[in-house]
């Protein structure tokens, strides 16, 4: 939400307090700069990891000149600072994502498949919500209550594509990500068709 970073930042600038942003999931998949980069908001410290290096286990810590001093204060280890492979595999992913066209490819496939779900919801009478960046989406069918693990509708609407060859989660985020091709999501789509039949045979429209 665009006004409630905006609103965060004016507070934290106000206050003289440290605005610290938990970008372990969106960072890297929307903007180079961190996913607050694309409203124009800058934190003082971003925690990453999972893109960081494309699945490998690695995360990083980044953060402003002004708290470098801070920082090197405190004392940190951990087992697996000198990993080699997890920081080639980062050096790897971060190259990609700027000299390719990997973060546009990502946002482009993201809305194929929005637009391709929202329009088969509409046809079939069923009736979801589709939230969050189109480059990982989270997907609610009205009726489901997913604060309370009350998700009939997603369990049987995940499970049908399953069957027929698309992983799908029934209650978390969807993540895409630049091998995803627009075949890919055409295929996909052609399952969701079918699965989404099968959540109004067994819960009726909306």
């Amino acid at each position: 939400d665009p006004r409630f970073a905006r609103g965060v930042r004016e507070l934290c600038d106000a206050t003289g307090a440290v605005l610290i942003l938990d970008d372990v999931r969106a960072g890297f998949r929307l903007h180079l700069g961190g996913s607050w980069a694309t409203l124009g908001i800058e934190p003082d410290i971003s925690a990453y990891s999972k893109a960081i290096a494309n699945g490998y286990a690695l995360a990083a810590v980044a953060g402003s000149d002004r708290l470098r001093d801070a920082a090197a204060s405190i004392f940190a280890t951990g087992s697996f600072w000198f990993a080699g492979v997890a920081m080639a595999a980062s050096i790897a992913t971060l190259t990609t994502l700027r000299t390719s066209d990997a973060l546009e490819h990502m946002e482009r496939v993201g809305a194929l498949l929005r637009d391709g779900l929202c329009e088969q919801a509409r046809s079939h009478g069923v009736r979801i919500r589709y939230t969050g960046p189109v480059q990982m989406p989270y997907l609610i069918f009205e009726g489901d209550e997913p604060a309370r693990f009350k998700i009939r509708r997603a369990k049987l609407f995940a499970g049908e594509a399953a069957k027929r060859g698309v992983y799908l989660h029934p209650a978390h985020n969807w993540f895409l990500c630049a091998a995803h091709s627009e075949d890919d999501i055409g295929r996909a789509l052609e399952i969701t068709d079918e699965a989404f039949s099968k959540v109004r045979a067994g819960f009726g429209g909306s």
